[in-house]
């Protein structure tokens, strides 16, 4: 194949050579399940990314004014025409969190436990910990209440824990959780055998940043089954590193959580699950019919024009929420 200069066509870089432009494609992880701007279908690394091709302040103008026709600032998506955009948007906000059901003190068994066994076993379930701190001096994190709700937003567990040690700081301004609070509270190996019989074995567990959750509640979970609105990919900043869940639940659901108060974990669970509810959602456009053809010409060594690339040799590197509606047992789904 002659070397030549080449664009990317998913992310429109310019290349000096064919070689520096396959060597891109096989490090880029561009694929269908990228975040694309409705307009230019330019592929997009992650959400924020996207946000700024389209709102940013060195924007690109024809999408920009496009999406300022017909764009719905909470999923990115691009309406049909200006008069359903405000339809969707209707549809596409979330409104404040009220879940249902409410915190218990009391100590619960796990036959009393209700419904966890007529749960189905593909339905996951979002979990949110507010730890106080032990130890010397306050700095290791204890459980003192656990919230699991599930899709529809009801509230399977939500109770008091009271620690393994002794509490130094209860960490009031963040968790909202007093003495008084864990006098009656459940015992922390109860609460581990209720959280696990709700999870099940092949349930899905949605959260933010569920590392620390997990390592509070002294629990290990099959990565491939966890979804963490804190590590998703599509979800993070540009530069990598995660967003706060407060910041997400602004953004892309269009409601404020943690406002001015305490973390309420029901809220925080609600507003997880909302967001891999909205990921799981996207239906993402398929790839070109040429790019099979283009990658038959590469193996067989054919010139290609330069203003197309064979997006077929480049891989997704994270496995995309989308793919869950498509398997009934999301055990058996592996990234």
């Amino acid at each position: 194949m002659k070397v030549r200069s080449g664009r990317c066509s998913a992310c429109f870089k310019q290349f000096s050579s064919r070689q520096h432009l396959l060597q891109h494609l096989e490090k880029a992880g561009h694929s269908e399940h990228e975040p694309q701007c409705g307009v230019c279908h330019k592929h997009c690394p992650c959400y924020e990314s996207l946000r700024e091709h389209l709102l940013g302040r060195l924007a690109k103008k024809d999408c920009a004014n496009e999406f300022a026709k017909r764009g719905c600032i909470y999923c990115l998506e691009f309406m049909k025409s200006e008069d359903s955009l405000t339809d969707h948007c209707i549809q596409c906000q979330y409104v404040d969190a009220s879940p249902i059901g409410q915190v218990s003190n009391c100590h619960f068994f796990p036959f009393l436990m209700p419904n966890i066994s007529r749960l189905p076993a593909s339905q996951a379930v979002a979990m949110d910990c507010e730890m106080v701190g032990g130890g010397k001096d306050g700095s290791v994190d204890l459980c003192a209440r656990v919230c699991l709700v599930d899709e529809y937003e009801s509230v399977l567990l939500d109770t008091y824990v009271q620690p393994f040690l002794p509490v130094i700081d209860y960490r009031f301004e963040i968790t909202g959780i007093k003495a008084a609070n864990l006098q009656n509270a459940m015992p922390f190996k109860h609460v581990r055998y209720q959280v696990n019989a709700i999870l099940g074995s092949v349930r899905l567990l949605v959260g933010h940043d569920l590392r620390h959750d997990l390592a509070c509640l002294h629990l290990d979970y099959p990565p491939h089954l966890i979804r963490d609105t804190a590590t998703y990919q599509p979800l993070l900043k540009t530069s990598g590193f995660s967003h706060k869940l407060r910041f997400l639940t602004e953004t892309y659901l269009g409601y404020h959580i943690q406002d001015g108060h305490s973390h309420v974990p029901s809220e925080d669970a609600v507003a997880a699950m909302r967001l891999y509810l909205r990921m799981r959602s996207i239906r993402h456009a398929r790839l070109p019919s040429y790019i099979g053809e283009l990658s038959s010409q590469l193996e067989h060594h054919v010139e290609i024009s330069s203003s197309f690339t064979p997006l077929r040799l480049s891989e997704s590197h994270y496995y995309c929420w989308c793919l869950d509606i498509k398997h009934n047992a999301p055990g058996q789904v592996e990234p």
